[in-house]
């Protein structure tokens, strides 16, 4: 329930993901349309990796909060 209950991110590339589909390269992210467990490597444990995760994760909502609206 507190995932539920979360703001969706108000970052660019959550804006830019929700706006178009055009203005982010997604042919990598119909993988993370599925449910878990995702088959990927189990990700390093650094800052980059982390600030990966949070842009993926951004970009993830913005694709599917647009989608919902089409």
């Amino acid at each position: 329930i507190n995932l539920a209950i979360k703001d969706l991110p108000d970052t660019y590339l959550f804006r830019q993901a929700l706006q178009s589909a055009n203005n982010l390269d997604e042919s990598d992210l119909a993988q993370w349309d599925a449910d878990p467990p995702y088959h990927a490597p189990r990700p390093l444990d650094t800052p980059a990796e982390a600030r990966w995760t949070q842009n993926l994760i951004q970009v993830v909502h913005g694709r599917r909060s647009r989608m919902e609206k089409e």
